[in-house]
This record gives C-alpha cells, structure tokens and sequence, in this order.
C-alpha cells in the first residue's frame, strides 16, 4: 500500500491515494476529557500550523462519566482486499470498543465503514458530504465515548476530511472535520475551519442524536 503524501497526481494509476490538499490540522486535545497516549509536544508545519496529533495525557485517570477519546491511525491499515490494475483498496484498521473501522479507497477517494456487533457494516459515505469529488483523510482518528466498569464505550468518531469542492480548482481542498455517529452510522456534521475547529467537533461528538447529514453536507 503506497504512503499517502501531499501531492497530486492523476487517479487513473492503481494504488495512487495522492492529492493536492491543504496541511492537515489534526486533532488535539480537550481539557475536559482524558486523552489515553502519551504526551508529545506540539509541532509546526511548513504553514507555520500546530499539529497536535498526539494528545496531552490527563493527570488523572478518568472517572466512568467523563468522556474519553482515544485514537488510531489510518496509515496502520492493513489491506485486506485490491487488485494491481484498479485504482482501489479495502484496508482493516484498528478497532475500539468493539467497532471495526475499515477503510475504503477508490478512484482517489477515500471512506469510512462502521461494522457494529450484530448489525450489517455501514458505509458513511464521506466523499459525498462535499460534493463526490477527490478526498483524503487525514491520519488520525479520534475515537470519542465513555468508560463503564473499565470498558471504553465509543459512540461517535472525529476525522478529518480533506476535500476538493471545486473540481475546476484541484489543487486546493478545503480541510473539514467530519463528526461521525456511531449509533445511527452516519455523518452528522462537516466542521469547516475556523477558530476552535476542534472544539466545535469535539462539541457536536458529545451530544448524539443529530440528524445525519445527506449528500452535499446539508442537514435533512
């Protein structure tokens, strides 16, 4: 499986998950909830942006109430499923709380499926909240939930989602974050950039039951 660089080439070659996107903000931590990976100082991209990929370990453990996030990464993937003249790739990721992740890459896209205990994988459709053209995903995904009687308890991730709008204009993307709910399977919202991108998402994650978002981002 090919790394996943910044750059951009035509989807027509198999394997090739690269675009053009703008530097990935990624997830950093919240003060009100326990982050469960050791403590990494904050780094500087070339844009001069803060990357907090590894959260800010909590002093204390957290108490079965509070909410928890946890992360995994999309570059430990394994692929699972592809073929070496098709441009694409069904990839197993790392699970949490009993919910499998799988990636699905295809024609320069990427998605996410949910495979919940007893119920059929659910596909959430990702590219399609802006528009169905060309996206990337970012690394890192933030697994949000609870503790209870020892057991993390997931119930909503947070991704971002580097998508082109513009298919006129592919060399710039516009860097979402898309709040996923567990329970229903589906994309709840699509946090554009902006000041406290990430405690907007972190937000919208914390309240479940919002109405899933149809094509094109827009509530129904």
């Amino acid at each position: 499986m090919p790394s996943r660089p910044f750059s951009y080439v035509a989807p027509s070659p198999p394997m090739n998950r690269f675009i053009l996107l703008a530097p990935a903000l990624l997830l950093s931590a919240c003060s009100e909830r326990a982050a469960e990976q050791p403590a990494a100082a904050a780094t500087s991209d070339a844009d001069g942006q803060t990357d907090m990929t590894t959260p800010v370990v909590s002093p204390s453990a957290p108490s079965p109430s509070q909410r928890v996030s946890r992360y995994t990464r999309l570059d430990d993937c394994k692929v699972v499923k592809t073929q070496e003249d098709e441009d694409w790739a069904v990839l197993r990721c790392e699970a949490q709380g009993g919910i499998g992740l799988t990636l699905n890459y295809y024609d320069a896209r990427d998605d996410l499926e949910l495979v919940r205990p007893g119920r059929p994988p659910v596909q959430i459709g990702i590219p399609n909240l802006a528009g169905g053209g060309f996206n990337k995903l970012g690394d890192t995904v933030e697994w949000c939930g609870t503790v209870e009687g020892g057991a993390f308890r997931p119930d909503a991730l947070i991704v971002r989602n580097n998508a082109i709008e513009n298919s006129e204009r592919p060399e710039r993307s516009t860097s979402f974050l898309t709040v996923i709910d567990i329970a229903q399977g589906c994309a709840v919202a699509q946090v554009r950039p902006g000041s406290g991108q990430n405690e907007r998402a972190r937000k919208i994650a914390d309240w479940p039951g919002r109405p899933c978002l149809r094509e094109g981002g827009a509530p129904p």
